[in-house]
């Protein structure tokens, strides 16, 4: 199978606006990958104002090379029964797919796109991982409870799909959990280095320090809590 997304976003104002496409020939054991990205309308504004948002003059990217097995067995089923149409109500992105498949072809607006929006850049977020430009991800947590401290290490790789909580495996639909969950605050609290007081602690990156969760979380701040211990201690 043969699969060719075309995506662009229609609402971001550069230099954020961007569009990507992604080919990918699917095999038994490996997904062969051609990533293009580029940012859009950048002759608009000034180096100086890319700059304050973090870019460079050039963040155009490109990559050849292959995903694994575990990427074959996410996404391969699920392509082939992506609902497409020929036109789109969606007025933030565009996901357009092109897909082959023993002789038969198909292409159009995904149906689902936020959905697919969120699984392909999973996907990306592994060619980065694997290109070397982006790390695993990596979070610590810290809970203290009545005089009691636990410490909990997270380590999670997109190109291999797979993540780990104190060395013990979970799985992926709980990884996406736990995220969602964890990314309820915006981290833009004071970050400390030996938490003290009572309440779930999180470093999200494991260098930046920790952050009280219970503080930010707002009126859902036990219940969220709940549920991220709950996976933390499997």
């Amino acid at each position: 199978m043969k699969v060719k997304v075309s995506y662009q976003t229609l609402q971001l104002p550069p230099p954020l606006a961007f569009a990507y496409t992604l080919e990918m020939e699917f095999f038994d054991e490996e997904i062969r990958i051609q990533y293009d990205l580029e940012f859009l309308n950048r002759d608009e504004i000034t180096l100086e104002e890319i700059e304050e948002e973090g870019f460079s003059a050039n963040d155009d990217f490109s990559w050849t090379g292959t995903l694994g097995k575990a990427w074959v067995e996410d996404l391969y089923d699920d392509l082939l029964e992506a609902d497409l149409e020929d036109e789109s109500e969606d007025f933030n992105i565009y996901l357009h797919m092109e897909i082959s498949h023993k002789g038969e072809e198909d292409s159009g607006i995904a149906v689902m796109a936020e959905d697919w929006d969120y699984r392909l850049q999973e996907v990306i977020q592994a060619i980065y991982e694997k290109a070397g430009i982006e790390e695993k991800l990596k979070l610590k947590f810290i809970n203290q409870a009545g005089g009691e401290s636990t410490f909990y290490q997270l380590e999670g790789s997109f190109e291999h799909k797979t993540c780990q909580i104190n060395k013990k495996d979970i799985n992926w639909e709980d990884l996406h959990q736990l995220m969602s969950d964890v990314y309820t605050i915006d981290f833009e609290g004071e970050s400390v280095e030996k938490p003290s007081g009572d309440g779930l602690w999180i470093d999200q990156d494991a260098m930046s320090g920790y952050q009280l969760f219970d503080e930010q979380a707002g009126p859902k701040a036990d219940k969220i809590k709940s549920r991220i211990l709950e996976i933390l201690e499997r």
